[in-house]
């Protein structure tokens, strides 16, 4: 077995093979699991996550593959009483698979011979893992590699909404209400009388500032669910410069009268953009520019041909009228037996 221990920073280092590795995973959450997400919500919340990392590289004979986990001492602000939890790197909301590569089976099974080695766990913590179809499926496969430690069992995952932007703009269009669409254009029209504009920030180095100003208006920022915690605007922050670093970066602005009135966050990676977080005053909301600025992005999208996937991220109810289908997933826990 030849396996490789990686710190975060060589983690960081090898970004690009990860993303080689996540790419060749099938069915996973293609974006969340790669390093511009994980590694920027560890970076952001470091100071709340007492762990230590537990990241490794195997050889398999299909290429790399990844386990990315770290020890918890204490996790969803429970203590671990005993032996430390393993999970993965980012285990803040779960989105990201831990596991990663293309033979998963060969992955499972050198993990689950280094873990038999290992005394220090108790618990063994798998987000991200998509919901089985049949035995073959990826998380069906895992869960085989991995019994040979203890027992498993699955817990709640997380839901994503998702827009196939592949055939088209008109396409897409069709496959939503009539009402949605009327309500869209009779907003796009209010908009144009009232001067509402769009501006793309990407280049602009005072971004985030710029943001956490329109989210204090916001009913996000009101309620402190948004960025403006010192957690999310770390996260955010850190998200930022990496995606503006590898041109993924993608982010506009609602203008109104000169001033800021809503963004519009996301990135794009290997042909899928993830929307990252919307934002806009409660003054304005009578003119719509949450879903204008959803439009505004999408039709960006379909112009620069560089993405035929939108991931609108977490389920949320407004989301299902833009997305076309679920992604769901779950979380594996296998007990030290």
């Amino acid at each position: 077995m030849a396996v490789l221990f990686l710190s975060i920073l060589e983690v960081e280092s090898r970004w690009a093979e990860i993303e080689s590795a996540v790419d060749q995973t099938p069915e996973i959450d293609p974006w969340c699991s790669a390093p511009d997400w994980f590694l920027s919500v560890r970076q952001g919340f470091g100071c709340e996550i007492k762990s230590k990392p537990l990241a490794v590289r195997f050889t398999t004979g299909r290429g790399p593959g990844f386990a990315l986990l770290a020890r918890y001492q204490s996790l969803d602000g429970q203590s671990v009483d005993e032996a430390p939890t393993l999970a993965g790197l980012e285990p803040m909301w779960g989105f990201a698979s831990p596991l990663i590569g293309a033979d998963i089976d060969s992955v499972a099974a050198q993990l689950a011979a280094l873990l038999a080695e290992d005394d220090d766990w108790g618990a063994l913590v798998l987000p991200g893992m998509p919901i089985p179809v049949d035995n073959s499926s990826f998380t069906a496969r895992v869960a085989r590699g991995l019994s040979v430690l203890g027992p498993v069992r699955a817990g709640e995952g997380m839901v994503r909404q998702v827009a196939d932007l592949g055939s088209g703009l008109d396409a897409w269009l069709a496959a939503r209400s009539r009402r949605f669409r009327q309500r869209l254009r009779q907003a796009e029209q209010r908009a144009a009388t009232e001067g509402l504009t769009f501006s793309d920030l990407g280049a602009d180095d005072k971004l985030l500032p710029r943001l956490l100003a329109i989210e204090q208006t916001s009913w996000k920022g009101q309620e402190d669910s948004g960025i403006s915690s010192p957690e999310m605007a770390a996260v955010y922050g850190t998200m930022i410069e990496r995606l503006r670093s590898r041109g993924r970066l993608r982010v506009h602005v609602a203008r109104l009268a000169g001033a800021d009135v809503g963004y519009i966050l996301g990135g794009v990676r290997n042909g899928r953009y993830r929307g990252l977080q919307i934002s806009y005053h409660t003054e304005v909301a009578d003119l719509s520019v949450g879903h204008l600025l959803q439009w505004h992005q999408i039709k960006q999208l379909n112009n620069t041909a560089e993405a035929a996937v939108y991931d609108l991220g977490m389920d949320l109810e407004y989301k299902r009228r833009w997305a076309d289908r679920a992604e769901a997933s779950l979380t594996l826990v296998v007990q030290r037996g």
